[in-house]
Protein backbone atom coordinates (compact mmCIF):
# COMPACT_ATOMS: atom_id res chain seq x y z
CA UNK A 1 0.00 0.00 0.00
CA UNK A 2 1.49 3.31 -1.06
CA UNK A 3 0.90 6.42 1.06
CA UNK A 4 0.27 9.78 -0.57
CA UNK A 5 -1.33 13.07 0.36
CA UNK A 6 -4.81 14.23 -0.45
CA UNK A 7 -3.97 17.88 -0.20
CA UNK A 8 -6.90 19.70 -1.80
CA UNK A 9 -9.29 16.78 -1.46
CA UNK A 10 -9.44 16.92 2.31
CA UNK A 11 -12.67 18.80 2.78
CA UNK A 12 -15.50 16.64 1.59
CA UNK A 13 -19.14 16.14 2.31
CA UNK A 14 -21.65 13.54 3.15
CA UNK A 15 -25.00 14.31 1.56
CA UNK A 16 -27.14 11.63 3.15
CA UNK A 17 -27.46 8.41 1.23
CA UNK A 18 -26.83 10.13 -2.10
CA UNK A 19 -23.04 9.76 -1.81
CA UNK A 20 -21.64 6.47 -2.99
CA UNK A 21 -18.78 4.56 -1.40
CA UNK A 22 -16.42 5.17 -4.31
CA UNK A 23 -16.90 8.89 -4.70
CA UNK A 24 -13.64 10.76 -4.62
CA UNK A 25 -14.60 14.33 -5.46
CA UNK A 26 -14.83 17.25 -3.10
CA UNK A 27 -18.34 18.25 -2.15
CA UNK A 28 -19.85 20.63 0.35
CA UNK A 29 -23.33 20.13 1.70
CA UNK A 30 -24.55 22.56 4.29
CA UNK A 31 -25.95 19.97 6.73
CA UNK A 32 -24.21 19.86 10.06
CA UNK A 33 -20.46 19.14 9.88
CA UNK A 34 -18.17 17.53 12.37
CA UNK A 35 -14.45 16.97 12.64
CA UNK A 36 -13.39 13.34 12.49
CA UNK A 37 -11.08 12.45 15.39
CA UNK A 38 -7.59 11.20 14.44
CA UNK A 39 -7.21 7.46 14.13
CA UNK A 40 -4.23 5.17 13.87
CA UNK A 41 -0.57 5.97 14.04
CA UNK A 42 -0.21 7.26 10.51
CA UNK A 43 -1.47 10.75 9.86
CA UNK A 44 -5.14 10.41 9.13
CA UNK A 45 -5.05 6.83 7.97
CA UNK A 46 -7.62 4.74 9.85
CA UNK A 47 -6.22 1.90 11.92
CA UNK A 48 -6.31 -1.28 9.88
CA UNK A 49 -6.66 0.48 6.54
CA UNK A 50 -9.74 1.83 4.85
CA UNK A 51 -10.81 3.52 1.67
CA UNK A 52 -10.27 7.14 0.75
CA UNK A 53 -14.03 7.59 0.75
CA UNK A 54 -14.14 6.57 4.41
CA UNK A 55 -11.24 8.82 5.29
CA UNK A 56 -12.82 11.76 3.53
CA UNK A 57 -16.33 11.32 4.84
CA UNK A 58 -18.07 10.01 1.75
CA UNK A 59 -19.55 7.20 3.83
CA UNK A 60 -21.56 7.23 7.02
CA UNK A 61 -19.30 6.55 10.01
CA UNK A 62 -19.66 3.20 11.69
CA UNK A 63 -20.91 4.89 14.86
CA UNK A 64 -23.94 7.08 14.06
CA UNK A 65 -23.43 8.89 17.35
CA UNK A 66 -20.20 10.40 16.01
CA UNK A 67 -22.06 12.11 13.18
CA UNK A 68 -23.50 15.53 13.88
CA UNK A 69 -26.72 16.13 12.01
CA UNK A 70 -28.26 12.66 12.09
CA UNK A 71 -29.95 11.21 9.05
CA UNK A 72 -29.90 14.47 7.13
CA UNK A 73 -26.22 14.00 6.40
CA UNK A 74 -23.00 15.44 7.79
CA UNK A 75 -19.78 17.06 6.67
CA UNK A 76 -16.52 15.57 7.88
CA UNK A 77 -13.09 17.13 7.99
CA UNK A 78 -9.88 15.68 9.31
CA UNK A 79 -6.94 17.68 7.98
CA UNK A 80 -4.72 14.72 8.81
CA UNK A 81 -6.30 12.86 5.93
CA UNK A 82 -4.89 15.49 3.69
CA UNK A 83 -1.52 14.04 4.58
CA UNK A 84 -1.80 10.35 3.81
CA UNK A 85 -4.02 8.31 1.50
CA UNK A 86 -3.56 5.74 -1.23
CA UNK A 87 -2.80 6.41 -4.86
CA UNK A 88 -3.64 4.49 -7.99
CA UNK A 89 -0.64 5.78 -9.91
CA UNK A 90 1.50 2.96 -11.26
CA UNK A 91 4.78 4.79 -10.76
CA UNK A 92 5.12 6.07 -14.33
CA UNK A 93 5.45 9.69 -15.39
CA UNK A 94 4.14 9.14 -18.90
CA UNK A 95 1.77 12.10 -18.93
CA UNK A 96 4.41 14.73 -18.17
CA UNK A 97 3.52 17.99 -19.96
CA UNK A 98 6.12 20.26 -21.49
CA UNK A 99 8.13 22.31 -19.01
CA UNK A 100 7.33 20.13 -16.00
CA UNK A 101 9.97 20.23 -13.24
CA UNK A 102 10.16 18.25 -10.02
CA UNK A 103 10.75 20.52 -7.02
CA UNK A 104 10.96 18.18 -3.99
CA UNK A 105 12.27 14.63 -3.71
CA UNK A 106 10.91 12.87 -0.62
CA UNK A 107 11.94 9.22 -0.39
CA UNK A 108 9.34 8.50 2.30
CA UNK A 109 6.04 10.11 3.19
CA UNK A 110 4.89 13.02 1.06
CA UNK A 111 5.40 16.74 0.38
CA UNK A 112 2.37 19.01 -0.01
CA UNK A 113 0.83 22.46 0.66
CA UNK A 114 3.38 24.60 -1.25
CA UNK A 115 3.68 28.36 -0.66
CA UNK A 116 6.16 30.40 -2.73
CA UNK A 117 7.79 33.62 -1.53
CA UNK A 118 6.93 36.86 -3.33
CA UNK A 119 10.42 37.04 -4.84
CA UNK A 120 10.07 33.48 -6.15
CA UNK A 121 13.26 32.29 -4.45
CA UNK A 122 11.90 30.18 -1.60
CA UNK A 123 9.16 27.60 -1.18
CA UNK A 124 7.61 26.57 2.14
CA UNK A 125 5.71 23.30 2.35
CA UNK A 126 4.39 20.63 4.69
CA UNK A 127 5.88 17.14 4.67
CA UNK A 128 5.67 13.73 6.30
CA UNK A 129 8.96 12.56 4.84
CA UNK A 130 10.64 12.26 8.25
CA UNK A 131 7.77 11.13 10.49
CA UNK A 132 4.06 10.31 10.28
CA UNK A 133 2.95 13.77 11.49
CA UNK A 134 3.46 16.75 9.21
CA UNK A 135 6.10 19.42 9.77
CA UNK A 136 6.92 22.60 7.85
CA UNK A 137 10.05 22.92 5.72
CA UNK A 138 11.56 25.70 3.62
CA UNK A 139 13.83 25.30 0.60
CA UNK A 140 15.45 27.48 -2.00
CA UNK A 141 13.86 26.93 -5.41
CA UNK A 142 16.18 24.73 -7.47
CA UNK A 143 17.93 23.20 -4.45
CA UNK A 144 17.37 19.82 -2.82
CA UNK A 145 18.50 21.10 0.58
CA UNK A 146 15.54 21.64 2.92
CA UNK A 147 15.40 23.38 6.30
CA UNK A 148 12.96 22.13 8.93
CA UNK A 149 10.93 24.94 10.52
CA UNK A 150 8.66 23.05 12.93
CA UNK A 151 9.13 19.89 14.97
CA UNK A 152 6.01 19.73 17.11
CA UNK A 153 4.40 16.39 17.87
CA UNK A 154 1.22 17.57 16.15
CA UNK A 155 0.55 18.27 12.48
CA UNK A 156 1.64 21.60 10.97
CA UNK A 157 0.10 22.23 7.54
CA UNK A 158 -1.15 24.90 5.10
CA UNK A 159 1.75 27.42 5.39
CA UNK A 160 1.39 30.97 4.04
CA UNK A 161 4.30 33.41 3.74
CA UNK A 162 3.76 37.04 4.70
CA UNK A 163 4.21 39.64 1.90
CA UNK A 164 7.67 40.59 3.22
CA UNK A 165 8.62 36.89 3.57
CA UNK A 166 9.53 37.31 7.25
CA UNK A 167 6.63 35.34 8.77
CA UNK A 168 4.89 32.04 8.13
CA UNK A 169 1.27 31.49 9.12
CA UNK A 170 0.04 27.90 9.29
CA UNK A 171 -2.61 25.59 10.73
CA UNK A 172 -1.71 23.14 13.49
CA UNK A 173 -3.47 20.70 15.80
CA UNK A 174 -0.70 20.92 18.44
CA UNK A 175 -3.14 22.34 21.01
CA UNK A 176 -5.70 19.58 20.53
CA UNK A 177 -7.79 21.43 17.93
CA UNK A 178 -6.86 23.00 14.61
CA UNK A 179 -5.83 26.64 15.05
CA UNK A 180 -3.80 29.30 13.22
CA UNK A 181 -0.22 30.10 14.27
CA UNK A 182 2.46 32.55 13.10
CA UNK A 183 6.24 32.11 13.35
CA UNK A 184 9.38 33.69 11.81
CA UNK A 185 10.24 32.24 8.41
CA UNK A 186 13.80 31.57 9.58
CA UNK A 187 12.58 29.57 12.57
CA UNK A 188 11.55 30.43 16.11
CA UNK A 189 8.60 30.33 18.47
CA UNK A 190 5.12 29.98 17.01
CA UNK A 191 2.43 32.36 18.32
CA UNK A 192 -1.19 31.21 18.31
CA UNK A 193 -3.54 33.60 16.49
CA UNK A 194 -6.93 31.90 16.87
CA UNK A 195 -7.82 30.71 20.35
CA UNK A 196 -10.37 27.96 19.68
CA UNK A 197 -12.20 28.91 22.84
CA UNK A 198 -15.91 29.52 23.37
CA UNK A 199 -16.67 26.70 20.92
CA UNK A 200 -15.29 28.75 18.04
CA UNK A 201 -14.29 25.59 16.16
CA UNK A 202 -11.30 24.49 14.12
CA UNK A 203 -9.49 27.14 12.05
CA UNK A 204 -7.62 26.38 8.82
CA UNK A 205 -5.89 27.81 5.76
CA UNK A 206 -4.53 31.29 6.67
CA UNK A 207 -3.90 33.86 3.93
CA UNK A 208 -2.29 37.32 4.27
CA UNK A 209 -3.61 40.70 3.19
CA UNK A 210 -1.40 42.58 0.67
CA UNK A 211 0.15 44.74 3.42
CA UNK A 212 0.49 41.88 5.91
CA UNK A 213 -1.66 43.59 8.55
CA UNK A 214 -4.63 41.21 8.34
CA UNK A 215 -5.22 37.54 7.78
CA UNK A 216 -8.21 35.58 6.45
CA UNK A 217 -8.95 31.97 7.32
CA UNK A 218 -11.82 29.48 7.41
CA UNK A 219 -13.36 28.22 10.63
CA UNK A 220 -15.97 25.64 11.53
CA UNK A 221 -18.83 27.68 12.97
CA UNK A 222 -20.17 26.53 16.34
CA UNK A 223 -23.62 27.99 15.64
CA UNK A 224 -23.95 27.68 11.87
CA UNK A 225 -22.26 24.25 11.72
CA UNK A 226 -20.83 25.42 8.40
CA UNK A 227 -17.37 26.46 7.31
CA UNK A 228 -17.10 30.22 7.69
CA UNK A 229 -14.68 32.87 6.41
CA UNK A 230 -13.14 35.26 8.92
CA UNK A 231 -10.66 38.16 8.86
CA UNK A 232 -8.46 39.07 11.81
CA UNK A 233 -5.97 41.87 12.46
CA UNK A 234 -2.61 40.24 13.12
CA UNK A 235 -1.76 42.85 15.76
CA UNK A 236 -5.13 42.34 17.49
CA UNK A 237 -6.20 38.73 16.91
CA UNK A 238 -8.86 38.88 19.62
CA UNK A 239 -11.12 40.88 17.29
CA UNK A 240 -12.24 38.93 14.20
CA UNK A 241 -14.72 39.85 11.44
CA UNK A 242 -17.07 37.35 9.80
CA UNK A 243 -17.20 37.81 6.02
CA UNK A 244 -19.19 34.83 4.68
CA UNK A 245 -19.29 31.07 4.15
CA UNK A 246 -16.66 29.08 2.33
CA UNK A 247 -13.32 27.28 2.51
CA UNK A 248 -9.64 27.74 1.74
CA UNK A 249 -9.58 31.53 1.16
CA UNK A 250 -6.79 33.23 -0.79
CA UNK A 251 -6.33 37.02 -0.54
CA UNK A 252 -5.37 38.81 -3.75
CA UNK A 253 -1.76 40.02 -3.34
CA UNK A 254 -2.56 43.24 -5.21
CA UNK A 255 -4.51 45.72 -3.08
CA UNK A 256 -7.56 47.59 -4.32
CA UNK A 257 -8.54 45.27 -7.18
CA UNK A 258 -12.16 45.07 -6.02
CA UNK A 259 -15.01 47.55 -6.25
CA UNK A 260 -14.42 50.99 -4.72
CA UNK A 261 -10.84 50.17 -3.81
CA UNK A 262 -11.65 47.05 -1.82
CA UNK A 263 -9.52 43.90 -1.86
CA UNK A 264 -10.60 40.59 -3.39
CA UNK A 265 -10.60 37.20 -1.69
CA UNK A 266 -11.26 33.95 -3.57
CA UNK A 267 -12.45 30.74 -1.94
CA UNK A 268 -14.28 27.51 -2.68
CA UNK A 269 -17.92 26.93 -1.83
CA UNK A 270 -20.28 24.06 -2.60
CA UNK A 271 -23.64 24.06 -4.28
CA UNK A 272 -26.61 23.40 -2.03
CA UNK A 273 -28.26 20.99 -4.47
CA UNK A 274 -27.54 18.15 -6.91
CA UNK A 275 -23.96 16.84 -6.50
CA UNK A 276 -23.04 19.69 -4.09
CA UNK A 277 -19.67 20.03 -5.77
CA UNK A 278 -17.37 22.93 -4.96
CA UNK A 279 -17.00 25.95 -7.22
CA UNK A 280 -14.68 28.98 -7.12
CA UNK A 281 -16.09 32.21 -5.69
CA UNK A 282 -14.80 35.68 -4.82
CA UNK A 283 -15.84 38.54 -2.58
CA UNK A 284 -14.76 42.16 -2.26
CA UNK A 285 -13.59 43.11 1.20
CA UNK A 286 -12.38 46.09 3.16
CA UNK A 287 -12.65 46.48 6.94
CA UNK A 288 -16.30 46.86 7.86
CA UNK A 289 -17.56 46.23 4.33
CA UNK A 290 -18.12 42.94 2.49
CA UNK A 291 -19.43 42.65 -1.08
CA UNK A 292 -21.77 40.00 -2.47
CA UNK A 293 -20.16 36.65 -3.39
CA UNK A 294 -19.46 36.15 -7.10
CA UNK A 295 -19.19 32.69 -8.67
CA UNK A 296 -16.25 32.44 -11.08
CA UNK A 297 -16.05 28.69 -11.84
CA UNK A 298 -18.77 26.06 -11.68
CA UNK A 299 -19.00 22.77 -13.55
CA UNK A 300 -21.48 19.93 -13.83
CA UNK A 301 -19.78 16.68 -12.87
CA UNK A 302 -16.61 18.29 -11.51
CA UNK A 303 -15.45 20.12 -8.40
CA UNK A 304 -13.25 23.23 -8.57
CA UNK A 305 -11.04 23.49 -5.49
CA UNK A 306 -8.07 25.31 -3.92
CA UNK A 307 -8.07 28.67 -5.72
CA UNK A 308 -4.83 30.67 -5.77
CA UNK A 309 -4.17 34.23 -7.03
CA UNK A 310 -1.36 35.02 -9.44
CA UNK A 311 1.14 37.57 -8.14
CA UNK A 312 -0.23 40.27 -10.46
CA UNK A 313 -3.85 39.66 -9.44
CA UNK A 314 -5.02 38.93 -13.00
CA UNK A 315 -5.38 35.15 -12.84
CA UNK A 316 -6.60 32.44 -10.48
CA UNK A 317 -5.26 28.88 -10.54
CA UNK A 318 -7.32 26.00 -9.16
CA UNK A 319 -7.70 22.22 -9.41
CA UNK A 320 -10.55 20.41 -11.12
CA UNK A 321 -11.57 16.89 -10.13
CA UNK A 322 -14.53 14.79 -11.33
CA UNK A 323 -17.40 14.08 -8.95
CA UNK A 324 -18.34 10.77 -10.56
CA UNK A 325 -14.93 9.07 -10.63
CA UNK A 326 -15.23 5.29 -10.19
CA UNK A 327 -11.85 3.52 -9.83
CA UNK A 328 -11.89 0.21 -11.64
CA UNK A 329 -9.32 -1.70 -9.60
CA UNK A 330 -8.47 0.20 -6.45
CA UNK A 331 -11.47 1.55 -4.50
CA UNK A 332 -9.12 3.87 -2.57
CA UNK A 333 -7.66 5.49 -5.70
CA UNK A 334 -7.64 9.25 -6.06
CA UNK A 335 -9.45 10.77 -9.00
CA UNK A 336 -7.30 12.27 -11.76
CA UNK A 337 -7.21 16.01 -11.12
CA UNK A 338 -5.83 18.82 -13.24
CA UNK A 339 -4.67 22.39 -12.72
CA UNK A 340 -6.66 25.10 -14.48
CA UNK A 341 -6.34 28.88 -14.73
CA UNK A 342 -9.25 31.33 -14.93
CA UNK A 343 -9.11 35.07 -15.52
CA UNK A 344 -9.93 37.25 -12.53
CA UNK A 345 -13.31 38.16 -14.00
CA UNK A 346 -14.16 34.53 -14.78
CA UNK A 347 -14.47 35.23 -18.51
CA UNK A 348 -11.84 32.78 -19.78
CA UNK A 349 -10.16 29.65 -18.52
CA UNK A 350 -7.50 27.24 -19.74
CA UNK A 351 -6.19 23.80 -18.76
CA UNK A 352 -2.55 23.65 -17.63
CA UNK A 353 -1.97 19.97 -16.79
CA UNK A 354 -3.46 16.75 -18.13
CA UNK A 355 -3.11 12.99 -17.80
CA UNK A 356 -3.96 10.38 -15.20
CA UNK A 357 -2.23 11.96 -12.20
CA UNK A 358 -3.76 13.95 -9.36
CA UNK A 359 -2.46 17.52 -9.68
CA UNK A 360 -3.62 19.58 -6.73
CA UNK A 361 -3.06 22.69 -4.59
CA UNK A 362 -1.61 25.03 -7.25
CA UNK A 363 0.19 28.19 -6.18
CA UNK A 364 2.01 30.85 -8.22
CA UNK A 365 5.62 31.91 -8.44
CA UNK A 366 6.48 35.48 -9.43
CA UNK A 367 7.59 34.41 -12.92
CA UNK A 368 4.33 32.78 -13.99
CA UNK A 369 5.36 29.30 -12.86
CA UNK A 370 2.75 27.20 -11.13
CA UNK A 371 3.79 25.02 -8.20
CA UNK A 372 1.50 22.15 -7.29
CA UNK A 373 1.32 18.71 -5.69
CA UNK A 374 1.26 15.67 -7.94
CA UNK A 375 1.30 11.92 -7.37
CA UNK A 376 2.96 11.25 -10.73
CA UNK A 377 5.75 8.79 -10.05
CA UNK A 378 3.82 7.15 -7.21
CA UNK A 379 4.49 9.60 -4.35
CA UNK A 380 3.10 13.05 -3.57
CA UNK A 381 5.81 15.60 -4.41
CA UNK A 382 5.99 19.26 -5.37
CA UNK A 383 6.27 20.03 -9.07
CA UNK A 384 6.31 23.21 -11.14
CA UNK A 385 5.32 24.10 -14.67
CA UNK A 386 5.41 27.27 -16.73
CA UNK A 387 1.99 28.73 -17.47
CA UNK A 388 3.20 30.65 -20.56
CA UNK A 389 2.13 28.09 -23.15
CA UNK A 390 -1.31 27.63 -21.59
CA UNK A 391 -1.88 31.37 -21.28
CA UNK A 392 -0.91 31.86 -24.92
CA UNK A 393 -3.91 29.70 -25.83
CA UNK A 394 -6.22 31.54 -23.47
CA UNK A 395 -8.88 33.40 -25.46
CA UNK A 396 -8.02 36.76 -23.90
CA UNK A 397 -5.16 38.70 -25.56
CA UNK A 398 -4.43 40.85 -22.49
CA UNK A 399 -3.72 37.72 -20.47
CA UNK A 400 -0.77 36.83 -22.67
CA UNK A 401 1.38 39.56 -21.18
CA UNK A 402 0.46 38.89 -17.56
CA UNK A 403 3.89 37.37 -16.93
CA UNK A 404 5.83 38.70 -19.93
CA UNK A 405 9.48 39.49 -19.18
CA UNK A 406 10.14 43.14 -18.44
CA UNK A 407 11.60 44.73 -21.60
CA UNK A 408 15.18 45.84 -21.37
CA UNK A 409 15.66 49.54 -20.72
CA UNK A 410 17.72 51.32 -23.38
CA UNK A 411 19.73 54.09 -21.77
CA UNK A 412 20.57 57.17 -23.88
CA UNK A 413 24.18 57.31 -25.04
CA UNK A 414 26.24 60.41 -24.25
CA UNK A 415 26.56 62.91 -27.11
CA UNK A 416 29.77 62.62 -29.14
CA UNK A 417 31.59 65.67 -30.60
CA UNK A 418 32.50 65.09 -34.23
CA UNK A 419 35.87 66.40 -35.44
CA UNK A 420 35.69 69.37 -37.81
CA UNK A 421 37.22 67.49 -40.80
CA UNK A 422 34.66 64.71 -40.38
CA UNK A 423 31.81 67.26 -40.32
CA UNK A 424 33.00 68.63 -43.67
CA UNK A 425 33.17 65.13 -45.13
CA UNK A 426 29.70 64.30 -43.87
CA UNK A 427 28.25 67.44 -45.49
CA UNK A 428 29.77 66.38 -48.80
CA UNK A 429 28.13 62.96 -48.48
CA UNK A 430 24.70 64.37 -47.59
CA UNK A 431 21.94 63.79 -50.19
CA UNK A 432 20.87 66.66 -52.41
CA UNK A 433 17.78 68.70 -51.62
CA UNK A 434 16.05 67.30 -54.77
CA UNK A 435 16.68 63.56 -54.78
CA UNK A 436 15.62 61.38 -57.71
CA UNK A 437 12.11 59.93 -57.33
CA UNK A 438 11.99 56.41 -55.90
CA UNK A 439 9.45 53.70 -56.81
CA UNK A 440 6.65 53.30 -54.26
CA UNK A 441 7.18 50.48 -51.73
CA UNK A 442 5.32 47.25 -52.20
CA UNK A 443 2.10 47.00 -50.24
CA UNK A 444 2.63 45.29 -46.89
CA UNK A 445 0.21 42.47 -46.18
CA UNK A 446 -0.22 41.22 -42.63
CA UNK A 447 -1.44 37.70 -42.12
CA UNK A 448 -3.12 37.11 -38.79
CA UNK A 449 -3.61 33.54 -37.65
CA UNK A 450 -6.74 32.77 -35.67
CA UNK A 451 -6.10 32.50 -31.93
CA UNK A 452 -6.41 29.00 -30.54
CA UNK A 453 -9.18 28.66 -28.03
CA UNK A 454 -9.64 26.18 -25.25
CA UNK A 455 -13.10 24.70 -24.82
CA UNK A 456 -14.72 25.28 -21.45
CA UNK A 457 -14.81 22.02 -19.55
Amino acid sequence: MRATTLVALTLVALAGSACSTNQTAVQDPNPAPTVTPPQGTRAGYPQGGGSVSKMLGFEHPADPASMVGGANGAEFFDPRTHVVAQSSVDGSIGDAPEGLTQVTFANEGADFDPAVSRDGKMVVFASTQHRPTADLYIARVGSRAITQLTADAGNDVMPALSPDNTLVAFASDRSGSWQIYVMPSNGGRAVQITDGQNNSGDALHPTWSPDGSHMAFCRLGSMSRRWELWVVAVANPSSAEFIGYGLFPDWCPVAGTGMDGSDRIVFQRGRERADRAFGIWSIDYKPGSVGNPVELVSNVGAAAINPSWSTDGQLIAYSMTPTDYQPQQNPSALAPSDVWVVSADGAARVNVTSGNSSNLSPTWGNDGKLYFVSDRGGREQLWSISSAKALAAMPMPNMRTAFAPTPAITRPQPAQVMPADRQVAQKAEAPSANPAPQPPPAEEIQVTEPMATVPTP
